[in-house]
């Protein structure tokens, strides 16, 4: 577990929770965006103004983000994406998520002995995934979009070739890698500056990213997946040792999937289906709790998170049991959203007590995706998207292809380098989500669309590995179950467990007699800081938009202006 409490050492900032002093949360019926980067957020919110879509606003607040914050996102990345239209289609759940590329073997993470290597699944180029982008956001933008392409895409490409200010928060992701970025001379060329990290308020440049980004204003995915692009990625590839080629490019493809879709209390919940895992666990835990009056419980009470984290435990054990790519292997949803999986959670609920660990089924625990972004968007004609954008781990791969400018992913960590042996976080992961070629690996990312009474009611989503679930699910809680108003929503201190370890992790503003009373019940609780962000959009029956970035990485959110 060394490497969970190193990765929980580089915490987010934790903003202290929202008070009545507090102001409410960006109001507007114009369309709004929220980001966990402002710059992202105003860009987003820009297109709007312009008369986009909100399809346009997300594909180039995505872009953005990937310039100016690239140890989260970017074109070497992936993504997923839920889609609600006003006029009624029905809602899109867009897989655009890595792949193994087509030399991918089962064991390539095993050395002679068959022991599993762990750097050789989070560094360097053996750990890229097929990066499924640039192929997700045209796909949403030729179906959906309004403005030109090459208009949504030149935001991030004057960002890259013209330069933008150093951000504290990409200064100080910087300084926790120092080390390592420092030992690959093509990262510090970019992040460093005489040794040093680059410091906030710095113009920095990347004119080989923009180089690219320009190919694919030009001919869209394919400036990225063929051409000139894919020929010096797959060249760099080559070189180094990774496993990417031209045609592992050529033949990507974004998915269409339907999403989790179920009722809840009057509303209709839209999530991300497999081989996403964080929709169904938010809808199975949402159903647990579906009977209760939360509010008479209280906020944050003992009560209310001994009923909250025992249904995570479910939910997470079923995870790890049933979950992965659904192309590769059945995944049973219903045995997790259903109503026998809600039954089976409510009656082995013990209000005294937790239980053993084995109580709750499953073997597995899965890994964590820490080089991830949120962002939610909702237009003035009421369109909504949710997406969240990784590079799986912070700078993913810390290997950027040759002269292309592109950080690439380590996505292939996020599948299992041999059943039952723990991974670079401690834990450990199923025979389903072992790796082969063309299969996506499991994620945790849960971009959420909430309809009521046909309309948007709210947009939500989150960064932070297991924690985007816990995330997500409480500051939706807030927000329908406790009526909070989003930004108090978003700022209230929040709890995880995801069964394996056995630890409920609470962050510092809960009260410590809610702590007292939770390890009563038997509950090893640890505070910890805030390890994941959340950007919440609400709207109201009038049409009045309202907006979130979650302090902890210092976004906020931005209104198109009338």
């Amino acid at each position: 577990m060394k490497r969970i409490t190193a990765l929980l050492a580089f915490a987010l900032l934790v903003p202290g929770p929202a008070t009545a002093a507090d102001p409410p949360a960006l109001a507007a019926k114009s369309g709004m965006v929220a980001a966990d980067s402002e710059h992202a957020s105003r860009v987003g919110a820009e297109m709007l103004a312009a008369g986009g879509d909100a399809v346009d606003a997300a594909v180039a607040t995505a872009l953005v983000l990937g310039v100016v914050q690239p140890f989260a996102s970017g074109l070497g990345g992936g993504l997923f994406a839920v889609v609600w239209r006003a006029d009624g289609e029905e809602a899109l759940a867009l897989d655009a998520r890595e792949v193994a590329p087509a030399a991918a073997t089962r064991d390539m993470y095993l050395d002679a002995e068959g022991n599993v290597d762990p750097q050789a699944s989070t560094r360097g180029p053996r750990a890229a995934a097929v990066p499924g982008e640039i192929a997700g956001l045209w796909r949403l933008h030729q179906r959906y979009g309004k403005l030109p392409w090459k208009q949504v895409v030149a935001p991030a490409l004057e960002a890259a070739r013209d330069g933008f200010p150093v951000g504290v928060l990409l200064h100080g992701r910087v300084t926790a890698k120092k080390d390592e970025i420092a030992a690959r001379p093509a990262l510090a060329e970019v992040f460093l500056v005489d040794g040093a990290p680059v410091a906030p308020g710095t113009i920095l440049r990347r004119p080989r990213l923009a180089k690219t980004l320009a190919a694919i204003s030009k001919h869209g995915a394919d400036g990225f997946y063929r051409g000139d692009v894919a020929k010096r990625l797959a060249a760099a590839m080559a070189k180094d040792g990774g496993l990417i080629t031209e045609a592992d490019l050529a033949a990507y493809a974004p998915k269409e999937r339907p999403p989790v879709d179920a009722p809840w209390r009057g509303y209709r919940v839209l999530s991300m289906s497999p081989p996403s895992s964080g929709g169904a666990v938010l809808v199975q835990v949402l159903r647990a709790l579906e009977h209760l009056d939360l509010k008479a419980l209280g906020h944050n009470s003992s009560a209310y998170l001994h009923r909250l984290a025992e249904a995570l435990k479910h939910a997470f054990a079923d995870r790890a049991r049933l979950m992965g790519d659904p192309d590769f292997a059945p995944v049973p949803l219903e045995q997790m959203v259903g109503d026998a999986a809600r039954d089976r959670v409510r009656s082995s609920f013990d209000a005294a007590r937790t239980h053993e660990r084995a109580a709750y089924g499953g073997d597995y625990a899965l890994p964590e995706d820490g080089g991830t972004s949120h962002f939610s968007v909702v237009d003035a004609r009421g369109n909504a998207v949710a997406i969240t954008t990784t590079v799986n781990l912070a700078f993913g791969s810390m290997y950027l292809a040759g002269d292309t400018g592109v950080l690439l992913n380590n996505e292939m960590d996020d599948f299992v380098a041999k059943p039952g042996v723990p991974n670079a976080f401690g834990l450990v992961g199923r025979e389903a989500n072992t790796i082969a070629p063309g299969k996506r690996p499991l994620s945790s990312m849960t971009p959420t669309i909430v309809l009521k009474d046909g309309r948007v009611a709210l947009v939500v989503g989150a960064s932070g590995g297991p924690r985007i679930i816990t995330g997500t699910l409480q500051v939706l809680l807030n927000v329908l179950a406790f009526d909070m108003d989003p930004r108090a929503a978003v700022e209230a201190p929040r709890i995880h467990h995801q069964w394996v370890p056995e630890v409920l992790a609470v962050e510092p503003e809960i009260a410590l007699d809610v702590r007292e009373n939770l390890q009563r019940r038997g509950h090893d609780v640890q505070a910890q800081g805030r390890y994941n962000a959340v950007q919440a959009i609400a709207v109201d029956a009038d049409g009045v938009a309202r907006g979130a970035s979650d302090p902890s990485k210092m976004g906020a959110p931005a209104a198109a202006a009338r």
